[in-house]
């Protein structure tokens, strides 16, 4: 029971108003009929249940307009986020794009200094080469000498002395070009390695050089993406603006109107009062002469319940109203010591209909038992006159 008399209290001031409006519309309509003005009131209620239904579907309106306002502004604040995050990474790619471009400036740098290397390194194996062809040459020379002198030793014996200091010198001669061939052999040795390392550095240079030029070339589709998706999100950022933009101006166009309504509602509800007032006057005139169509009980012991009010109509249909005028209808059966409500309207909160209760009548009242599902259980309502 205290958790619907709690949510009996919960609903919002035009909901309550709303349903005091349903309650005593219905109330009026009973009365209407033991009246001689039943036409006039007819009329008049009709009236101001339209005005009533157009004032709640202009609010359900802004109601609906505010939720696609909000929905707008959480989509460009999203749209905001991702917009930033490309932004980011666009920054960390161009940085990286930038580190890159600096090694492939110091890896050209490099490669020019090991080609220059390698022209030098070239230039003086050709040089070798050059020197060991005139000692091939010389050496010739010198063995064509010595076959010379060694004719001439076996034709002129008297030259014999001259041709053997002749060939010592010959053999003295060719023993130096035989060394200096041999060194010049192995600074070609020594140079062919060395141009061998430059080469392979060169091809290593040309390979490194090659694997950045790829890298530089996925960097700038990266970066060709991301600029794309960054402008994606800026033409979507810009509509979301443009449709929060107009959500405001329909939001400031429909403020007055709403204004407008509430103020008519207001209108109407005090007319409904003035009504309401006519009603119980002539309600007192003719109760000396119409018996009762309804029983009413209410709940007299102190407590959260205290005050709350159960009117069971004729017709089979209940409605249970707490101290703030929280209202609940429906239908109920009583029969078999049960009280079951069902096909309820207005405010529920948490409560489960169809809804039994068992239930002891007396001449004073109603005692509801407790039972599962049964939120008005355990309580004492008195009977009212």
């Amino acid at each position: 029971m205290a958790d619907l008399s709690k949510r009996l209290r919960e609903p919002l001031v035009l909901t309550i108003l709303v349903i005091a409006i349903a309650g005593w519309l219905a109330f009026l309509a009973m009365w209407i009929n033991s009246t001689g003005q039943s036409d006039q009131l007819r009329s008049e209620v009709a009236t101001l249940t339209a005005e009533r239904d157009a004032a709640q579907q202009n609010l359900a309106e802004r109601e609906q307009t505010a939720g696609a306002l909000e929905e707008a502004q959480a989509q460009l604040e999203s749209v905001q986020g991702q917009l930033a995050d490309a932004e980011a990474r666009l920054e960390a790619t161009s940085t990286d794009l930038e580190a890159r471009s600096g090694e492939l400036d110091t890896v050209t740098q490099s490669l020019a200094a090991q080609q220059d290397e390698v022209a030098a390194l070239e230039a003086r194996a050709e040089t070798a080469n050059a020197s060991v062809e005139e000692l091939a040459t010389r050496q010739a020379a010198l063995q064509s000498e010595i076959q010379s002198s060694n004719r001439q030793l076996n034709d002129v014996g008297a030259r014999l002395e001259e041709a053997r200091r002749q060939e010592q010198t010959a053999t003295a001669n060719v023993a130096q070009l035989a060394e200096e061939a041999a060194e010049a052999t192995a600074s070609l040795a020594d140079t062919q390695s060395q141009l061998q390392t430059a080469r392979e550095e060169l091809t290593a240079a040309q390979e490194q050089r090659a694997e950045l030029a790829q890298e530089i070339e996925a960097a700038g589709a990266d970066v060709q993406s991301l600029q794309q998706q960054v402008n994606a999100l800026t033409d979507r950022r810009d509509v979301l603006v443009s449709d929060v933009q107009g959500y405001e101006e329909q939001l400031a166009t429909l403020q007055p109107q709403v204004e407008q309504l509430t103020q008519t509602l207001a209108e109407r509800s005090s007319e409904l009062e003035e009504i309401e007032a006519r009603i119980a006057a002539e309600s007192a005139v003719s109760s000396a002469t119409t018996p009762s169509a309804s029983r009413s009980f209410e709940v007299m012991t102190e407590g959260e319940a205290s005050g709350l009010h159960l009117i069971l109509n004729e017709d089979g249909t209940f409605e249970m109203r707490d101290r703030t005028g929280s209202v609940v209808g429906g239908d109920y059966s009583l029969e078999g010591g049960a009280l079951v409500l069902s096909n309820p309207t207005g405010h529920i909160g948490e409560a489960i209909f169809p809804m039994t209760c068992p239930v002891r009548e007396d001449d004073a009242g109603l005692e509801i038992d407790e039972a599962a599902g049964c939120m008005i259980g355990g309580l004492r309502f008195e009977q009212g006159e």
